[in-house]
């Protein structure tokens, strides 16, 4: 569903009267790493972000709409067929779905440049597709030996490794059929498809999120583990799926190079922003586990205004769109950085 839709459905609203801006914090990063800042941050995630003296958008409104859309999308993507245990476990960890996070993204970023909906869901299936691939391989004894997620059974727990193992190669191997089926039927070019298909399997693969992993397995039991090695790994596992569903979703969406670019940043910045407050939220699971995390590297404080400074460096990449069409991005952002799971 378009931005025109979106209006008919009332997620805008156009109230009388003017709202201040959002508020920035300064630099945090120099050259000998984590440096002393000044904070002037928000205290907490408003559901209804006010985008310019002009409109409202409520972001709760349009999440719900794109999460129906897409969950509709991939039961049509990912059936319950033949072989039945197989595309079961296939289907555990798509169904009923996380936060849509990386969905959501790509359908916005094509949004923003002129897009459709229809133009990105393929992609964004895609995906989710990919990301629940590299969860059910995490989980996994050899990997983060995980029992549980979301509050429910690993998906090795419930069907066995090798069928874990076979389930995550067959959703990778659909992932990109469906992105070269589902796209050439709505007439988005042969040229687009290959780039987005090429930054896909790149972006997740053994120059992104896989070798991010490899990275991050290494890293298990060493001590000396510094920032910087953490961002590296953050990066790779997190931040490249996150590259990858913007700047596919702006490619078929008809971006130019210039924008894509910002929404490339924008996405690392998301991504990695992404991970911090996943630290902050798992911090005494990861306590227990002894992994190196932000808030154990710098800090509890330091990494919430870490969080303030990745947020405000990700919405200056967004500055000089259209405003009503970037507003799920900019709220986007204000959800990842003060959700509470």
């Amino acid at each position: 569903m378009g931005i025109r839709s979106c209006l008919a459905n009332s997620i805008y609203n156009f109230p009388g009267r003017s709202t201040s801006s959002f508020p920035w914090l300064l630099p945090l990063m120099t050259n000998e790493g984590i440096s002393p800042f000044i904070s002037n941050s928000r205290t907490q995630f408003k559901k209804s972000i006010r985008c310019s003296n002009e409109f409202e958008f409520n972001f709760n409104a349009y999440r719900v709409e794109k999460i129906n859309s897409i969950n509709k999308a991939l039961e049509s993507a990912v059936p319950l067929k033949e072989p039945l245990k197989l595309h079961e476990s296939m289907r555990y960890y798509l169904f009923p779905g996380g936060k849509r996070v990386r969905p959501l993204l790509c359908i916005a970023s094509c949004e923003l440049v002129g897009g459709v909906e229809s133009m990105a869901m393929p992609i964004a299936c895609a995906m989710e597709m990919l990301h629940s691939a590299v969860l059910m391989t995490d989980d996994l004894p050899c990997m983060d030996n995980d029992d549980f997620r979301g509050g429910k059974p690993s998906n090795h727990k419930v069907f066995g490794e090798f069928t874990t193992v076979l389930s995550s190669l067959s959703l990778f191997a659909l992932a990109f059929d469906h992105i070269s089926k589902a796209t050439t039927k709505l007439g988005i070019s042969s040229t687009n498809i290959l780039r987005v298909i090429s930054l896909c399997a790149r972006l997740n693969g053994a120059e992104g999120v896989v070798a991010g992993q490899a990275a991050d397995m290494e890293s298990q039991g060493k001590s000396g583990i510094g920032i910087k090695q953490l961002e590296y790994i953050d990066l790779l596992k997190t931040s490249a799926s996150f590259e990858a569903c913007a700047v596919a979703g702006a490619i078929v969406g008809g971006a130019s190079e210039e924008e894509i670019n910002r929404l490339r940043k924008y996405s690392k910045y998301i991504g990695l922003l992404y991970q911090i407050r996943d630290d902050i939220l798992d911090l005494k699971k990861d306590q227990i586990a002894d992994k190196a995390t932000y808030p154990k590297l710098i800090g509890m404080e330091k990494s919430m205004e870490l969080v303030e400074k990745l947020l405000g460096d990700a919405k200056d990449q967004l500055v000089g769109f259209d405003l009503k069409k970037v507003a799920p991005l900019k709220s986007l952002a204000d959800h990842v950085a003060y959700r509470k799971n």
